[in-house]
């Protein structure tokens, strides 16, 4: 598996918890509880009343809540005209779509705002009839559904380019789409720039900026090895989960200054096996205590009603235990085989 975003509400809830469970039964029995809506703009006026504009509408309503098992229900101007038609001829089937003739579905648009209640009619046109409003229904708020659905929607972005129709979307599902995408800007870029500022500052902490980066692998195996992890077991990354990479550099990192520290003063002796030993018997000893009482702390959550404490407190616990090791074995390798602190007693 991959790591996927996710801005569910629901999701953040346990299974039977009453608030899933009455979204459940909704999306069982009605259309579904999360919505897109997508906003038809054009800049022609009364364009809604043009058959071929309208006909479109309809076959892409149809489509999408046909292909998708998750989209319940769709909405829009062009089920008012459906059945104004349908019920203009004697409740006959037949004449359950768009008539062919613009006057007519003016006429029947004309009739709704002088005897119906117009109020209805703008929650779905604007009053010049150039903005339409079409409102699809989603039995799911997760992003994985939110996005197929929006996918489908946009087959038609070219038919409706040709008939000069701009697309945009609204409602509380795109809403939770356009977080997803925030979490996943704001996750690279803090990642990112983390990287670079621990590197600078370990590489002017210790005058080397090879330090800097041998100092930093141990966060990066941890990071890739925690993504990993949630690639696997299926853990969407969201807006509790996107801590994990900042709080695992945070705390990681304090591992590789304090070991790193030890290990240049220890170098003095020239022996590389003595300066290994003496490093990993007094700072070794050190990390694994603060590793420990760092990992128990965040294990507590473990026992939270939350489910994502949960799991924020097992990949923290696996993310620190990993630096640990990195910090341990792969930098200590790192740092014998470069022969940073042994390469003037060489020259010497």
């Amino acid at each position: 598996g991959k790591v996927w975003i996710n801005s569910s509400f629901l999701d953040k809830f346990e299974r039977d918890s009453e608030i899933v469970l009455t979204d459940a039964f909704i999306n069982e029995h009605f259309g579904g509880t999360s919505t897109v809506n997508l906003i038809l703009d054009s800049k022609e006026k009364d364009a809604f009343k043009n058959p071929a504009v309208l006909k479109l509408v309809n076959k892409m309503q149809n489509d999408v809540v046909d292909s998708l098992h998750l989209v319940g229900n769709s909405f829009s101007l062009t089920d008012y005209i459906n059945r104004m038609n349908k019920v203009m001829h004697a409740d006959n089937e037949k004449f359950n779509n768009i008539p062919n003739d613009q006057n007519l579905i003016a006429q029947y648009l004309l009739l709704y705002e002088m005897s119906g209640d117009p109020e209805n009619l703008w929650k779905v046109v604007d009053y010049n009839y150039n903005k339409l409003n079409v409102n699809f229904q989603l039995k799911s708020d997760n992003s994985k559904t939110i996005n197929a659905a929006i996918a489908e929607i946009e087959k038609f972005q070219d038919d409706f380019k040709k008939l000069g129709i701009e697309m945009k979307y609204a409602g509380s599902g795109y809403k939770g789409l356009v977080f997803t995408d925030l979490i996943l800007e704001g996750q690279i870029i803090s990642l990112v720039l983390s990287l670079i500022i621990v590197i600078l500052l370990l590489g002017m902490m210790f005058k080397n900026i090879w330090i800097g980066v041998i100092g930093s692998v141990p966060i990066i195996i941890t990071a890739i090895i925690g993504f990993g992890v949630m690639g696997w077991a299926d853990i969407a990354l969201n807006t509790t989960t996107a801590l994990l990479s900042s709080i695992a550099i945070g705390i990681g990192i304090d591992y590789a200054v304090h070991f790193i520290e030890q290990y240049k003063i220890n170098s003095q002796s020239g022996d590389k096996l003595l300066t290994a030993q003496k490093t990993m018997a007094h700072s070794g000893r050190a990390i694994l205590f603060n590793a420990v009482v760092v990992i128990a702390g965040f294990m507590v959550l473990l026992f939270s009603v939350f489910p994502p404490n949960r799991e924020l407190g097992a990949l923290v616990s696996l993310n620190m235990f990993i630096s640990f090791i990195g910090t341990i074995t792969i930098m200590l390798i790192l740092l014998n085989k470069t022969n940073i602190y042994f390469k003037n007693k060489k020259e010497n």
